[in-house]
């Protein structure tokens, strides 16, 4: 069996609200978050998406997203994607958006043209800027799907009888549907994942990584001081991907942007474990140096050895 890169898990609204640093705290690594699905009313989004896409990031996880696919036509895949891809931008995913085709509706079509409609989404969503990837169970492959036509795609696997029965290659392995999780009440699909996907995306420039995006440059040695309250921080250099408000205080700087991107010049910087963005706002932050202000902890080392070098120094004097 291949090598576990990371333990997982994937969600949707029926898992309620998720604490998603217990989450992280429980050794889960990544999180594949359902985009929506569709009912008698049509396409819809899942009302927990963004909450859950925003904790996971927040906990440190990475991050995939999938949406349940009920088309039977061309047109039916368009309309749903159209509505879940909107919902993805300005979104950085670490993990593929996947397709999961298992709809009952789906198996009459047959292998050959239930196959072509999954490549055209998976066309659809790399066209669109992501990294697509499909998922099914052994069975409903075996049995409707020409998996040979969709090894250009990652494949999200489910089988939940300590064993995969389906003998093409996968990268993930959704291996419970009916596991637990810290942080999450009741059930909840448990998986493997045994790529890391992360240098493919960025290579492609897909998942808002890439060379899209503001030119950034490296600086050390500089801080981030929030003097003023309301100061918010966000997970890319977009307003849109606000995560919350900054506490007041000073936080190590990583990179800024060469310029005003969206019209402003912003900060990366670390925080509580993760890596951050923010605007700088002159009514709110500014940088200093690293030791201006910067580290109490730094500061009072510092005095302690100046007093032990004036200490030394008065003693070869005497």
């Amino acid at each position: 069996m291949a090598v576990v890169y990371q333990n997982g898990v994937d969600v949707s609204r029926y898992q309620g609200t998720v604490n998603w640093g217990a989450v992280a705290a429980a050794g889960k690594q990544f999180a594949i978050v359902r985009i929506g699905s569709s009912n008698t009313n049509g396409v819809y989004i899942d009302p927990a998406f963004q909450r859950n896409i925003n904790g996971a990031k927040a906990a440190g996880l990475r991050v995939g997203a999938y949406y349940y696919s009920y088309a039977t036509t061309r047109s039916a895949v368009a309309q749903e994607l159209n509505t879940f891809l909107a919902v993805l931008q300005g979104l950085q995913l670490e993990y593929p958006v996947f397709m999961d085709v298992e709809a009952a509706v789906q198996q009459s079509l047959g292998r050959k043209a239930l196959t072509d409609l999954v490549l055209y989404a998976m066309q659809l969503i790399e066209q669109s800027g992501w990294y697509p990837g499909w998922y099914s169970y052994t069975n409903f492959v075996n049995q409707y799907l020409d998996a040979s036509r969709l090894s250009a795609y990652p494949c999200w696997i489910a089988d939940y009888r300590g064993y995969v029965g389906y003998g093409g290659s996968y990268d993930l392995w959704q291996y419970s549907g009916s596991g637990s999780s810290g942080g999450i009440t009741g059930t909840v699909d448990l998986d493997y994942s045994y790529k890391n996907f992360l240098p493919a995306i960025t290579a492609a420039n897909k998942n808002g990584y890439g060379t899209s995006g503001p030119t950034v440059e490296a600086i050390s040695d500089t801080m981030l001081e929030v003097f003023a309250e309301r100061c918010e921080y966000f997970y890319s250099p977009n307003v849109n991907e606000v995560v919350g408000y900054l506490p007041l205080g000073t936080y190590p700087v990583l990179a800024r942007t060469k310029g005003a991107y969206n019209g402003y010049v912003w900060v990366k910087f670390d925080y509580n474990g993760g890596q951050y963005w923010t605007a700088l706002i002159a009514d709110r932050n500014r940088l200093i140096a690293g030791g201006e202000g910067g580290c109490d902890e730094c500061r009072e080392q510092l005095a302690a050895a100046l007093e032990k070098i004036a200490a030394a120094k008065a003693v070869l004097d005497s």
